[in-house]
């Protein structure tokens, strides 16, 4: 009896290192199952512009990176929608490209969606997006902002379409101050000239009474 009890631990350790394999490959698979068929994934995920103080003619670029996170392959659209005032939104200017090729060029408010674009599984891509504030626009445009996202559906083959998205928010510089007084330059550097002036004058006439001091005949 004493020998049967020494060998149940070493049964359990035998049983152990045989089960916990064994429950690994069942969990593996099961984590395989459980991967969704179609899935789009974006990176930055939350907001790709969050811009302030832009003005006429500035630009802003960004990269944003789809992937395919899902078991199956799938085709995606790009689609864009304002979120916020029309002012400057519907100023504002778009530029997408993939790999250097343009994918769009035009105003952010003319922006629809992109030709569908496909994305095997476990595969990404970059877009290279560029905001412009166009430089004709006026002061009736500082102080102004916009709002909007973008949307990215994916869909596969027989598949329900899945969305991501991501925001982006750009802020104009406001108007100068009413009654704001610019640094007057034009007094404070007469001011330094003139001191520049004392001093100098001061220099000079300190080393003609020492010269004139060490000259002079003892008495």
């Amino acid at each position: 009896m004493n020998k049967l009890f020494r060998l149940i631990p070493l049964l359990l350790l035998i049983s152990g290192i045989c089960f916990f394999p064994v429950t690994s490959v069942f969990a593996d698979d099961n984590n395989e199952t459980d991967k969704k068929d179609i899935n789009i994934t974006l990176s930055p995920t939350d907001s790709l512009f969050n811009v302030s103080n832009m003005k006429p003619g500035d630009w802003v670029p960004r990269t944003i990176t789809v992937t395919n996170s899902g078991s199956k392959d799938f085709t995606y659209q790009m689609g864009s929608q304002n979120d916020g005032e029309t002012k400057l939104f519907n100023e504002l200017l778009l530029e997408v490209k993939a790999d250097e090729k343009e994918l769009y060029q035009g105003k952010l408010a003319d922006f629809k969606s992109l030709p569908a674009r496909k994305l095997v599984s476990g595969s990404e891509e970059s877009l290279d997006i560029t905001i412009r504030f166009p430089e004709h626009l006026g002061n009736d445009f500082q102080g102004l902002g916009a709002a909007f996202i973008f949307n990215f559906t994916a869909e596969g083959n027989n598949t329900t379409p899945v969305q991501a998205a991501t925001k982006g928010h750009i802020e104009s510089g406001g108007p100068a101050q009413a009654g704001f007084s610019l640094p007057d330059t034009a007094t404070n550097l007469f001011t330094l000239l003139l001191l520049g002036a004392v001093l100098m004058v001061s220099g000079i006439a300190l080393m003609i009474v020492r010269h004139y001091s060490k000259t002079k005949p003892a008495q």
